[in-house]
């Protein structure tokens, strides 16, 4: 998916702390992201394990701490999310020691300096995995939700959903349409991201400035001048700051209702694309028509419809109709689980 040669040219760098702002919550903005604690192995004693180590991280980097003011309790999920009160950090991974060296055991022969970035990352997730809630515990439980795909599977997602020799753009504009908040320029070259940029990369052919005060009408220059600089753009997403907020933390149709209001431009939009979002306008509106309907039928009723909707999604993914069918789940589900992480 990553090329290891990967081409990162023309970035600017306020779009750059912009995007990573939107990717992580709200609450990990701090100077303090996160905190380690290594414990002693608990080998089924009574009592939580032993504090050994706590480090804390983020960019303000301040290391290992003295553990004697720590509140430390355990590792049940209200002690985890009180010892993250406690040290002022969002978030807090609870380690025993024998895992940190399985960890590196199992991972160490597997992990390879030419491995895709990507691939590194489900080796390691997938090791991680098996030790969560028995030997490793995280506030909050991020971890927990993420799947663990094959990279072959990942990849062929990837190669079905996105041509080779094709760009993909991704716009925010600030909500004053003064300037961007956030740009991505992605180019897919012989099955791999070979170019991230930005759109300093295309700023001769259109200035941010002008681009922001009526993006509505001038996003296909941006297209254009992706074609002729990168590739022929494949997907192009534009929309604004707020609009963005209220996707990552409304309801699950909230998507389909800033596309009804055209506050959202997708252009290019692949057909697979499209097919999902026509569903999901479709079921956000079936599911409001859906609850006054079910009121209205006897329970049994009720259960075999239910019933009926669960075994045609499962065949449509079975049948590899569904365009996340290879990958095992629905990212568009996951992102919905991952939304309260996003709320304030």
């Amino acid at each position: 998916m990553i090329d290891p040669d990967l081409r990162l040219t023309d970035l600017d760098r306020r779009h750059w702390e912009n995007g990573w702002r939107l990717v992580v919550p709200r609450r990990a903005w701090g100077a303090r992201a996160w905190a380690l604690a290594v414990v002693e192995d608990a080998a089924g004693g009574a009592g939580p394990p032993a504090l050994h180590r706590v480090i804390l991280g983020g960019p303000a980097g301040q290391g290992q701490l003295d553990l004697a003011p720590i509140p430390w309790r355990g590792v049940e999920r209200t002690d985890l999310e009180q010892l993250a009160r406690a040290l002022g950090v969002p978030a807090v991974i609870v380690v025993e020691k024998s895992a940190l060296r399985e960890l590196s055991r199992t991972l160490e022969p597997q992990l390879d300096a030419h491995q895709d970035l990507f691939a590194q990352g489900l080796l390691a997730l997938r090791a991680i995995k098996p030790m969560l809630g028995a030997r490793l515990w995280t506030h909050p439980p991020v971890l927990d939700l993420l799947p663990t795909p094959s990279y072959e599977n990942v990849q062929r997602t990837f190669d079905l959903l996105v041509p080779d020799d094709t760009s993909m753009l991704f716009y925010v504009i600030e909500d004053d349409r003064q300037k961007l908040h956030t740009s991505l320029l992605i180019r897919k070259r012989r099955g791999h991201v070979d170019t991230i940029s930005t759109h300093r990369a295309l700023r001769h052919d259109l200035a941010e400035e002008d681009l922001a005060r009526s993006w509505k009408t001038s996003y296909p220059r941006v297209l254009a001048a992706a074609g002729a600089r990168l590739a022929r753009p494949s997907l192009g997403l534009f929309l604004e700051h707020a609009t963005l907020q209220r996707i990552l933390t409304g309801p699950g149709d909230q998507l389909s209702r800033e596309l009804s209001a055209k506050r959202v431009i997708l252009d290019p939009a692949p057909a697979w694309l499209l097919g999902l979002l026509g569903g999901a306008t479709v079921a956000a509106v079936a599911g409001r028509g859906a609850r006054v309907l079910a009121s209205m039928l006897p329970q049994a009723a009720r259960q075999r419809a239910s019933g009926l909707a669960q075994r045609a999604a499962l065949a449509m993914k079975e049948t590899g109709v569904h365009p996340f069918a290879l990958l095992g789940f629905d990212p568009l589900h996951l992102l919905t689980q991952l939304q309260q992480f996003y709320r304030p």
